[in-house]
């Protein structure tokens, strides 16, 4: 059983990966601004013990690090899914200073304390794998999406440096097995050992990963992309299913990090 730390598990994508990762077996832990509504949709999770609210608002993160580094200790986190965000259908030039602001906290901010905190509060031989919610309006540039756009994009820049920074000039990867370890101890001489080991750890994959998912527009019954048909736009619509699909291979995949990974049907060349 995996512990699941979630953003934005009460509604959107955010509830359809907590979903998901109850139907595996594994525990959500969801960082949540209304717990009544945590509590309507979990209601039952939550007395198993299987869905773990607490309680924070991510437009305000100056004591957000705190918050983690205190509520998140009891839990041994090994994914993370940063769903959280809202929306503005407005350009950069005729948005003021408070509306960024909170657009920048919640979808970029959050995501820097939150990373800061687990990277923090890992154990050593601890595998962590993080995925953030991107948008294919950051590389699409689309105008009527301005500083959605922009928070987009900044969330992809800080995952590749997060990348940069942790895996590379030495990376860490997973450790071996007790046969990998086996079969390395096995060989004659200390050159063909160290070779082998290190051929072994790079099949075992990377302990510390953080990438992006951008989806296309996505099929959900409150979805209305109206607006866009009136600036001439047109997208085809990527279905819920398939978009939670991708976020957990991505989480899963233990060879991808400081990728920023386009779902679209191929909008963007």
């Amino acid at each position: 059983m995996k512990t699941v730390l979630i953003t934005g598990a009460t509604s959107g994508i955010g509830e359809a990966c907590a979903r998901q990762c109850l139907a595996q077996g594994d525990r959500v832990v969801a960082i949540c601004r209304n717990l009544d509504k945590a509590r309507d949709k979990f209601g039952a999770e939550i007395e198993a013990g299987r869905v773990v609210p607490l309680h924070y608002d991510l437009s305000c993160n100056d004591q957000l690090y705190k918050f983690c580094m205190d509520e998140l200790k009891p839990y041994s986190i090994d994914r993370f899914i940063h769903s959280a965000g809202i929306s503005l259908r407005q350009k950069v030039t005729s948005t003021g200073h408070d509306v960024m602001l909170k657009m920048f906290e919640t979808h970029v901010f959050a995501l820097t304390e939150i990373v800061r905190a687990l990277l923090r509060l890992r154990k050593p031989e601890q595998e962590l794998s993080m995925v953030a919610l991107s948008s294919i309006s950051a590389p699409g540039l689309y105008c009527i999406t301005g500083a959605y756009s922009m928070a987009k994009a900044s969330i992809d820049y800080y995952v590749r440096l997060v990348n940069k920074q942790l895996n590379t000039p030495s990376r860490k990867y997973l450790p071996l097995s007790e046969g990998q370890l086996t079969a390395v101890e096995a060989l004659e001489g200390e050159e063909q050992k160290e070779q082998a080991r290190a051929k072994a750890q790079a099949q075992a994959g990377l302990m510390v990963r953080i990438n992006t998912l951008a989806p296309n527009l996505i099929d959900t019954p409150m979805a209305d992309y109206s607006f866009m048909q009136s600036q001439g736009l047109s997208a085809p619509l990527i279905p819920m299913t398939v978009v939670v699909q991708e976020i957990f291979k991505l989480l899963e995949n233990k060879y991808v990090s400081g990728k920023s990974v386009i779902l679209d049907n191929g909008v963007i060349a």
